[in-house]
């Protein structure tokens, strides 16, 4: 009997881990990373499968707006990534609006997740200094690998797999509205005011005793 302790991934198809493989973008340093310091270059190619919009702190950057992308690796980066593998990553601010744009100019002739997605480093200078944001490019699948994954991914996706990330704590607000989500956030820096000042209303309640 041979020994099984992590189960198995399929020989062929796409492969859901229990805890998705969190891929960073460090907009410092301008490079793909697991973890805090393995590296794994500036640029990758995608076969996203999904994407979600969120709120919430994720490391240094507190009550934000997120957009995390659920992906495959395509078959020009199964070297830097596990071979479809599902993965995903988090994007904010430039690299959000980058992405939405391209997505937008892609939907007029046809689905964007059927081609294959490049996010790219890109080298930008302001008040802060040097820092960078994610450029992002798009291509029609041209090989016979490319087209052969996107086969596996429609049957992959026709299962409705469980795509969920339980390990950062943000918030999804797929389908709220714009009015709701302007709501959360100005609740949020009420609250943040709130705690970051908490002595005036101490000393009013002082006062009318």
């Amino acid at each position: 009997m041979a020994l099984q302790v992590f189960g198995t991934r399929p020989k062929e198809g796409i492969f859901l881990p229990q805890i998705p493989y969190a891929i960073r973008n460090d907009c410092q340093k301008g490079e793909w990373k697991i973890g805090d310091d393995d590296y794994r270059g500036n640029s990758l190619e995608l076969s996203i499968i999904k994407v979600s919009q969120l709120f919430g702190t994720l490391g240094k950057t507190k009550n934000a707006l997120w957009m995390q992308l659920w992906f495959v690796p395509a078959p020009a980066s199964a070297d830097i990534l596990p071979a479809n593998t599902v993965c995903c990553t988090h994007i904010k601010t430039r690299s959000i609006s980058q992405f939405s744009s391209k997505v937008t100019e892609l939907m007029a002739h046809g689905e964007p997740a059927e081609g294959i997605f490049v996010g790219t480093f890109e080298k930008h200078s302001g008040d802060m200094g040097v820092y960078y944001s994610l450029k992002w490019d798009w291509r029609k699948r041209e090989t016979p690998e490319e087209l052969g994954q996107l086969a596996q991914i429609v049957e992959f996706m026709a299962n409705h797999p469980p795509l969920v990330d339980m390990t950062t704590g943000l918030l999804c607000i797929d389908g709220m509205s714009t009015e709701e989500i302007e709501l959360l956030m100005r609740t949020v820096k009420a609250e943040e005011l709130e705690a970051e000042d908490p002595q005036p209303k101490t000393l009013a309640r002082s006062r009318r005793r």
